[in-house]
């Protein structure tokens, strides 16, 4: 008799399962998605808000207009920045070298002016504010000595900078190289087509990818040479496949019926979600994403001085969500990749010690300014924080003077802010590496 009431409370469960599975399906799942988040498989679609940015693909292919905004298909970076043609009534301006702002730049540095050349993502470029409220316009509004051509483009990774970079006239002179490092890079670093990394982004956008081989970094080059090809690439599904080469983040393919499954659905969404945990990026200091981000930050340091810059460092920015997080209670989770910086000389200015003092005002009092909106990027205000930070320490470490050197690591003169300084003096081993590689220390 056992038997037969052991089976049968099998199919109990199995029912039950069955109808929970039911019920998601239709009551809670929503075009692939859950609470919000694309559920896998993802594919070349993750999220509804994508097909508007497909959407303007193909209407700006069929109408044969020139593109507009900001940026445009690159061939060889992704997207870059467009120039601004005469009479475009822009806020966000491109100069003819791809820099943002109006303002041209000779290739030649002018005598008496210190100029440093800024590369990353949205936050380098200053996104979601005036020309005029970019840190690097505020930094020259600051000390009229100083230039700042801003090379960021928005969206790109470290990689992507990094090429931008090498493809600008090698006749264009710099005192100083700021590499922009935004903390979630890390991740985009190792990705080639943005939906699979972010299901969630509004942008179908893919990218050249720099990967870790045994010979250092090898370029895994676009395979799509006009915006034509990749919309195409996207009207088909190839475009997953066609970017496979060199992508370390998986689609979370089900077997079988499971790809039917809503709980099982839900189970690779977790997994995928808990993969693309930012902490987890760094604390993994042997994966991928973190041995390739620290290569392409070496390399880009190495090959600014190798061009001429008498200083490079690495500009470390946190998003919002960073900052809450240390107000919080949370660790620097990334100060593994400091530590590594710090292990190879190269030189860092950690913007969160500067941020986080307005931005734990913010949170006490219940007010916001910092960021443009939660979320979201640097407001003016933030860019002025950013631009400060940077002149006190270009007056710290002068591109034309001697490399001076800490006397004891993780003393205040070593510090990029006084918070950092106090953590220092507070604690030992990480954190005073951390603290002193913020000096004139290294190139």
């Amino acid at each position: 008799m056992r038997v037969p009431r052991v089976l049968a409370r099998a199919l109990i469960a199995a029912s039950a399962v069955l109808l929970l599975d039911i019920a998601l399906s239709l009551l809670a799942i929503r075009d692939g998605m859950f609470l919000g988040r694309p559920l896998p498989p993802f594919g070349a679609i993750t999220h509804p808000v994508q097909r508007d940015s497909l959407a303007h693909l193909r209407n700006s292919l069929a109408s044969a207009e020139e593109p507009t905004g900001p940026t445009v298909f690159d061939p060889d970076l992704g997207w870059t920045n467009r120039p601004t043609p005469a009479g475009d009534p822009s806020l966000e301006r491109i100069n003819s070298l791809g820099a943002r702002g109006a303002r041209e730049y000779p290739l030649a540095r002018p005598a008496g002016t210190t100029r440093v050349m800024c590369f990353g993502d949205s936050f380098t470029y200053g996104a979601e504010v005036a020309d005029a409220e970019a840190w690097t316009a505020q930094l020259e509004s600051l000390d009229p000595r100083v230039e700042a051509p801003n090379f960021g483009v928005p969206g790109y990774g470290t990689d992507q900078a990094l090429l931008r970079f090498r493809g600008l006239p090698s006749e264009l002179e710099a005192d100083a190289v700021l590499i922009g490092f935004l903390l979630e890079n890390i991740g985009r670093n190792v990705a080639r087509y943005r939906p699979i990394y972010n299901p969630w982004t509004p942008y179908v956008s893919a990218k050249p990818r720099l990967r870790l081989g045994p010979r250092g970094l090898e370029l895994i080059p676009l395979p799509f040479r006009d915006r034509r090809s990749f919309l195409q690439a996207l009207e088909d599904g190839s475009v997953v496949a066609r970017l496979g080469e060199g992508e370390y983040w998986p689609r979370h393919e089900l077997p079988g019926l499971l790809r039917h499954s809503s709980l099982a659905r839900l189970a690779a969404g977790t997994f995928a979600y808990r993969m693309r945990h930012l902490p987890r990026l760094y604390e993994e200091v042997e994966g991928e994403p973190f041995r390739t981000t620290l290569a392409i930050l070496e390399t880009f340091h190495r090959e600014a001085l190798a061009r001429g810059a008498r200083r490079a460092a690495v500009l470390v920015f946190p998003r919002e969500r960073d900052l809450r997080r240390l107000v919080d209670g949370g660790d620097h989770f990334w100060s593994t990749l400091l530590d590594a910086l710090a292990a190879r000389s190269i030189p860092f200015l950690d913007l969160t010690d500067d941020l986080l003092g307005p931005y734990r005002e913010e949170v006490r009092i219940g007010s916001a300014g910092l960021f443009v909106a939660r979320e979201a990027h640097l407001s003016a205000a933030g860019n002025r924080i950013v631009a400060e930070a940077v002149l006190r320490w270009l007056r710290r470490n002068p591109p034309g003077g001697r490399r001076t050197r800490s006397s004891r690591r993780g003393s205040a003169t070593a510090c990029s802010s006084p918070a950092a300084a106090a953590r220092s003096a507070a604690s030992t081993g990480r954190s005073r590496r951390r603290c002193a590689s913020a000096s004139a220390g290294g190139a």
